[in-house]
């Protein structure tokens, strides 16, 4: 379909230019940008001599050999930094001011040396009575069996090497190379003032580990005399050349808010569920007939039929976000997040209506008879009918360039990791529960000070531990070569293929999982009025997260954006291959994906969760720092003690799928940047990031390819808003002739 010239809808272009405004206007009136990291204390400079009553830091310097992939990964740091600052941006945030505990001490030696660690000058300041000014190397070990002591880089050795830096006579820095104990008495306590309303007093008061919010018990906050006091006494973390010489310890930070990227997203589905008339509600009957194949004519262009089509969208986006994206959700924002998060799923769903309309009417049918479509085609069309062309090919090459690097990241490598390590967990159980066992005999005999069980239990669980390790790199390197291997089979016949495999896979894995879901449901049924009532009663509960009811707004949109990615583009690519000639009709197959996604398929994982109550288990969150699917494999198995080995069997489809579905959306990119002759060398590359993913956890990479995801949501919005009209015309057209019972049918 080729666009005309058209008059500039101004009513759509309005609507973007306030949204942008808006947030150029929130975003400048802050005073600095957000941060919720404090200046670390061993980086500090030394204190000047107005600031005498505060204790100087110890300024060491950490010098452990960094692993080369640790470097690699490190090299992506900033990037993901700069990315997370402008996509996480929060708009409207409240400034707030807070103090952190840093309560440390360091015990030093010279560097090749074989006595006892001294305490180090400036911690003498802040030495509490009870600890000693010396410890010799079994003492640090014991140190780092019960955890007060940071983990040495070597298992075999209590301390780590670094640079002691101190002031030499002539002003110069004099560096001192040391091996240092870094004893621990509080570095995790943060405390946010509270200005006193109607004549009360001024208060610190701690933010709880649940959730980040603030405790509401008043025998827990601190006053503004007990905050100084602890901070001359050397307890909290000090930054003068940020807080000024007067009050060092006490930084700003930037709370609640909206992140920009959220704002997109929110705004967009919202303004397409109005623009369109609620077509997300009153569409959904006609969708389900569509995908019955009741419309399905195997003579119309096109790769796929609507089913399968549908299918190879949701393999994308029905799997490790509905296991472990809404255990997220609800574990850091509460029962209320989820309310939040299945809202946006209904708003999302205009979302996807609208740009898989444009995937299929602005679709490029080749010669071959294969399609490339997808927001790289039509956001050239949406710029070029105001006569912008130029903006919109440049647009469009950005759009596909992130899509790409997100192919290879959260749509790849993220993948096969996450399903290499639930499987490795099963095999390993047994291992796994014995160096559990051992390393809890070991705090014990730390604690008790048992200098001479210590090295015994140590030499068990270095054992125990190599057997581990070695296991698993064997494992992992097969993983991967099985994945390549199985990926590699299905892409390599392109969309038809991946469209078959995709409807075979993931009706089975959705059906598995809710049964499962349904038989812990139907267990507990007395219980589900209650909490239906706390989700919603949550969902507006000012305390129930940081940052109030906003705080658990944004946390379900994001989370629902992870998981059902409408307006990301992204499923626009899979169901322009779809048989059909009513590009209107393939929308509303597409409008399906973040209702089974989100409303049915998240629902199902956060009523589990809420019933088994590990959302809320001090134990399972706190103590053993289980999140996303490990959390969600042990609700489960509180009610079925056999299923984590039924969820990691749909771990595993789920990555296979997510892998598959997002092969293509990367290759239909490459081909429009690179052209289809080279589509062979990006399959290749592909399916080499598919045995690398469950081998090199590259947490930074990974989150840069994450954040390419979510960065398609801008050019592919602003695309979509500006074809509204079109769509809106299509869809009146397609209607009419609905009901006028003008469409043929097949079944």
């Amino acid at each position: 379909m080729i666009a005309s010239r058209r008059t500039f809808p101004w009513a759509v272009f309005t609507f973007v230019a306030l949204m942008v405004a808006l947030s150029c206007f929130l975003v400048s009136a802050q005073d600095a940008p957000p941060s919720d990291t404090p200046a670390a204390e061993d980086n500090a400079g030394e204190q000047s001599s107005s600031e005498a009553t505060y204790p100087p830091p110890v300024n060491l310097v950490d010098q452990e050999p960094v692993p080369v992939l640790d470097r690699i990964d490190g090299a992506f740091g900033w990037i993901v930094g700069k990315m997370a600052a402008t996509l996480f941006y929060k708009v409207a945030p409240e400034e707030r001011q807070y103090v952190q505990e840093n309560y440390v001490l360091y015990y030093v030696r010279d560097e090749g040396t074989d006595g006892p660690f001294q305490l180090a000058e400036n911690s003498k300041l802040r030495k509490p009575e009870d600890m000693p000014d010396e410890v010799t190397e079994k003492e640090a070990t014991a140190w780092v069996e019960t955890g007060n002591a940071i983990k040495p880089a070597s298992p075999s050795v209590p301390y780590r090497r670094g640079d002691l830096i101190r002031p030499g006579e002539d002003g110069k820095p004099r560096v001192r190379p040391v091996e240092y104990v870094k004893y621990i008495i509080n570095d995790s306590a943060k405390y946010v003032l509270i200005p006193g309303k109607d004549g009360e007093p001024d208060s610190f008061r701690p933010v709880r580990k649940v959730r980040a919010a603030l405790s509401t018990d008043p025998a827990d906050w601190k006053s503004p005399e007990e905050i100084k006091q602890m901070a001359e006494h050397g307890e909290l973390a000090l930054d003068s050349a940020a807080n000024g010489p007067q009050t060092p310890y006490l930084f700003t930070e930037y709370d609640g808010g909206v992140p920009l990227v959220v704002i997109w997203l929110a705004g967009g589905a919202v303004f397409f569920t109005v623009y369109f008339g609620f077509v997300n509600f009153w569409g959904v009957p006609h969708a389900i007939t569509v995908v019955r194949g009741t419309y399905d004519d195997p003579n119309e262009p096109g790769e796929v039929t609507h089913f399968q089509a549908l299918a190879s969208a949701l393999s994308a986006t029905v799997g490790l976000g509905n296991i472990a994206g809404v255990t997220v959700a609800v574990t850091e924002g509460g029962p209320g997040a989820f309310f939040w998060m299945m809202l946006c799923g209904f708003f999302g769903m205009a979302s996807k209506f609208v740009e898989c309309t444009l995937g299929q009417m602005y679709r490029e049918v080749k010669p071959d008879g294969t399609i490339q479509g997808g927001p790289m085609n039509y956001l050239v069309n949406a710029f070029e009918q105001f006569g912008l062309k130029p903006i919109g090919i440049v647009v469009s090459i950005v759009f596909a360039v992130m899509c790409v690097l997100a192919s290879f990241g959260g749509g790849n490598m993220f993948q096969g990791n996450q399903a290499a390590s639930q499987v490795l967990k099963m095999v390993q159980n047994s291992d796994i529960d014995q160096l559990d066992k051992v390393q809890q005999q070991l705090k014990t005999a730390a604690a008790a000070k048992d200098l001479e069980q210590i090295p015994v239990l140590q030499a068990q669980r270095t054992t125990l531990q190599n057997r581990v390790d070695g296991f698993e790199r064997q494992f992992k390197i097969g993983f991967g070569i099985v994945m390549a291997i199985l990926v590699g089979a299905v892409i390599i016949g392109g969309i038809k293929r991946i469209g078959a495999a995709a409807s075979k896979i993931v009706p089975s894995m959705c059906i598995i999982y809710i049964l499962a879901c349904l038989w812990i449901i139907l267990s507990n049924v007395t219980e589900i009025p209650s909490l239906v009532a706390m989700i919603f009663t949550e969902a507006f509960n000012p305390e129930a997260v940081r940052g109030g009811i906003l705080g658990v707004i944004v946390l379900g949109v994001r989370r629902a954006a992870f998981s059902n990615e409408a307006g990301v583009g992204s499923a626009a690519i899979a169901h322009s291959a779809a048989k059909t000639d009513e590009p209107v009709r393939e929308g509303f197959v597409a409008l399906l994906e973040p209702f089974i996604d989100t409303i049915v398929v998240c629902s199902m994982t956060a009523l589990v969760i809420l019933i088994t109550g590990a959302w809320n288990d001090p134990t399972l969150v706190h103590t053993k720092g289980f999140e996303g699917v490990e959390l969600t494999s042990e609700a489960f198995k509180a009610q079925i003690s056999w299923f984590p080995y039924v969820l990691t069997v749909a771990v595993v489809l789920f990555a296979f799928s997510t892998i598959i579905s997002w092969s293509y959306y990367g290759e239909r990119c490459w081909e429009r940047l690179f052209g289809a002759r080279s589509v062979m060398l990006y399959k290749a590359i592909f399916v080499g990031a598919v045995f690398l993913g469950p081998i090199f956890p590259l947490s930074n990479v990974l989150d840069f390819s994450d954040f390419m995801i979510l960065s398609m949501a801008f050019p592919n919005i602003m695309g979509a808003i500006l074809l509204a009209p079109t769509v809106k015309r299509a869809l009146g057209e397609y209607w009419q002739k609905y009901k006028a019972g003008e469409f043929k049918k097949f079944k």
